[in-house]
């Protein structure tokens, strides 16, 4: 009996062995044969990762709408890691792809700090290159003294490098798989993109080769639409590294683009748009299947800048050309070595910066290609003078001095100084007037700013004491950053016992005569002297100059923010010393100041101050300071060109910059006046 049911059992056990193995082969045969294609390529679609997709950047315009920074597409190089490693061999891959690009002519991303054979590390390492190389040699458990060809051949083995490569070959390939390697060991460090925007042809020859991990992004990059305006513009890259944090905890992809300085530093917050993420599904071959997008990338807003870019134009070509014919007409010491200034337009009643040049300058279209020859200038071109520049005022400081001695009593408008040539107060320390030994005669405030009589100053600044000069030249915004958007400015010095203890100098009593006529230590900006002229011409308010204008989304529908006028300041001050300021300005201009010969004859009504800074043994620097018109001031315009000689030769400049503003401004009333409906 316990022999039939183990029959049974073993009967029942050997059917469904049969049932199973049927349905199971039935199943491979319709896998493998019937439908074996489909499921085939099915089975390639294993791989889905996401990824980044860049957002366009907002563009800038001028205050007017004329486009200067816009997007373009650009197509990329980049390679895929993880495909890239699939590979027995990852060096052939990389370099049949340099290969294409040398053939192209096309360069490519290698910062591997290592020559070609003989390895030894490149005397042209920098610091960062160095930084990144030790924290990589670190995270391996590398010896840190390892030498450049120890160095190589610990990587031809990481990467697995085939015995007997061509040492130029290994090189090749290492560079490259250094770089990759690089953002794993050290993840700070942006993400890495072998070629930036190749042309057309190379893209189809590299689609052809059918590279492992080889793919071609098509991501925005920036166009410009001028030439001019660099220092104000700015530039974009990828994120620094010192940066990477603070990006990252703002939200930002390793790889996304970012403003370096500039109004694209400046204001990144509404130029940068918000990547999306797509969800990219792959073969084993890591040839794409399909592309699932998860998230949008949304662009970034439309800046509108305060600047008029025709009038930014004229007034660096007006620099340019100015400075070049003073160095072609000048004359020993007055002129003839000038070589680098700067002019700044600002809006009297508002602080908007219409203009702000700065020579020599350099092409953003070009400064990649420049960068290294830029970095070699003596003449430090990717130096913003404008706000970077720091220039003693020499004789435009004296409404500062003139304020001083009003505000605290020492002189009135009334008051007449006799100029007695030399000033003798102090024994140790006797300056002279600048026509001495001639003499200015009995003068007041007003003629003394207009004919820039030093000894009217040593005594007007010596009375009212270095302590209310500095008061008033920082109610005047000298010697402190005027918050100006972009980054790069300094804040200069006002002379007085703080500052030389923070120079390391002895302040002595007798700096008060030279800091009253703009001399000792007195030294600021240019965008400062402006917001300083354009404070006297508006009667006391100290603006913040400002570049932006306004935002506007991305389809131009909205207005998102709309900048007005900040007063940094209002000065307390009496009208009466505002008004004897800007009379003597006005004098300056006229038959008698030291001006006149520029401006005696200029349809416009012109306020202006001279400004020659002496030095021992080399030119003078030249400053000019401006406003107009006279009765209605509408914009103030400071020049210093270094090694200039004196204002009154520099003066010239500002001439040509306000026959550029009013011409600009004319020509767009007849414009408004053509394109509105008469009655």
């Amino acid at each position: 009996m316990e022999g039939i049911k183990l029959n049974i059992r073993l009967g029942i056990i050997g059917v469904m062995v049969i049932v199973l193995a049927v349905i199971m082969g039935g199943r491979l045969y319709n896998m493998q044969i019937i439908n074996g294609v489909a499921w085939a390529a099915q089975s390639e679609k294993s791989i889905a990762r996401s990824v980044t997709v860049s957002a366009a950047r907002g563009s800038i315009y001028d205050r007017y709408g004329r486009p200067l920074v816009t997007n373009r597409l650009s197509y990329n190089v980049v390679i895929d890691e993880w495909r890239l490693r699939r590979e027995d061999d990852m060096a052939r891959p990389v370099l049949d792809l340099i290969a294409l690009c040398q053939l192209a002519g096309q360069s490519y991303t290698d910062t591997f700090p290592v020559s070609y054979y003989p390895y030894s590390y490149r005397e042209s390492m920098t610091d960062t290159q160095k930084s990144r190389l030790d924290r990589f040699i670190a995270k391996l458990e590398w010896n840190a003294d390892i030498s450049a060809e120890e160095l190589v051949g610990r990587l031809k083995e990481y990467f697995k490098l085939p015995e007997g490569m061509d040492e130029r070959d290994a090189r090749r390939a290492l560079g490259v798989l250094y770089e990759i390697e690089l953002r794993t060991q050290v993840p700070a460090v942006p993400a890495y993109t072998f070629a930036e925007n190749i042309s057309i042809e190379l893209v189809g020859r590299i689609k052809e080769a059918e590279l492992p991990g080889v793919q071609i992004n098509t991501v925005p990059i920036r166009e410009y639409q001028t030439d001019f305006a660099a220092h104000i513009l700015g530039r974009v890259g990828k994120i620094p590294e010192e940066s990477f944090e603070d990006f990252k905890a703002r939200g930002y992809a390793s790889d996304e683009i970012v403003g370096i300085d500039g109004a694209e530093q400046a204001f990144e917050d509404w130029l940068h748009g918000t990547a999306g993420v797509s969800v990219v599904e792959t073969n084993t071959t890591g040839k794409i299947q399909n592309v699932i997008t998860k998230n949008e990338a949304r662009p970034g807003m439309n800046v509108f800048l305060t600047i008029d870019i025709r009038l930014q134009e004229e007034t660096e070509r007006l620099l340019e050309a100015n400075i070049l014919r003073m160095q072609a007409e000048g004359k020993e010491l007055k002129g003839k070595e000038a070589q680098a200034g700067a002019v700044v337009v600002l809006g009297v009643n508002t602080g908007e910066v219409l203009a702000m040049a700065s020579y020599p300058t350099f092409s953003l279209k070009t400064f990649m290609s420049d960068y290294a020859q830029l970095l070699e200038d003596p003449l430090t071109p990717l130096v913003s003078r404008s706000i970077a520049g720091v220039y003693s005022p020499g004789s435009t400081y004296k409404m500062v001095t003139a304020a001083a001695g009003l505000e605290t009593g020492v002189i009135t408008t009334s008051s007449r100084i006799t100029d007695r040539g030399m000033y003798t107060y102090f024994k140790d320390y006797q300056p002279k007037c600048h026509v001495y030994p001639g003499s200015h005669g009995t003068i007041n405030v007003m003629e003394a700013l207009q004919k820039s009589c030093n000894y009217f100053f040593y005594e007007t600044g010596r009375l009212a004491g270095i302590d209310a000069q500095g008061y008033w030249a920082r109610q005047f915004g000298l010697g402190e950053p005027t918050g100006i958007e972009i980054k790069g400015e300094r804040a200069g010095y006002v002379t007085g016992p703080d500052t030389s203890k923070a120079l390391g100098t002895t302040y002595n009593p007798g700096l008060v005569l030279s800091a009253a006529i703009g001399q000792a230590d007195n030294a600021f900006t240019p965008i400062q002297m402006a917001g300083y002229i354009a404070t006297v011409a508006n009667g006391g308010t100290l603006y913040r100059p400002h570049l932006l204008s306004e935002v506007k989304s991305n389809d131009f529908g909205q207005t998102l923010y709309e900048q007005r006028p900040e007063v940094n300041r209002e000065l307390e001050v009496q009208d009466t010393t505002v008004e004897a300021l800007r009379k003597g300005m006005r004098m300056v201009a006229q038959p008698g100041g030291t001006a006149s010969a520029v401006f005696g004859k200029y349809p416009v009504d012109v306020a202006a101050k001279t400004g020659s800074v002496q030095s021992t043994g080399t030119p003078n620097n030249g400053v000019f300071v401006a406003y107009a018109p006279y009765d209605k001031p509408e914009i103030a315009v400071v020049v210093v060109i270094e090694k200039g000689g004196a204002g009154s030769l520099v003066a010239p400049v500002a001439k040509d910059v306000f026959d550029a503003y009013f011409s600009i401004q004319e020509e767009m009333r007849s414009a408004s006046k053509e394109n509105t409906l008469q009655r």
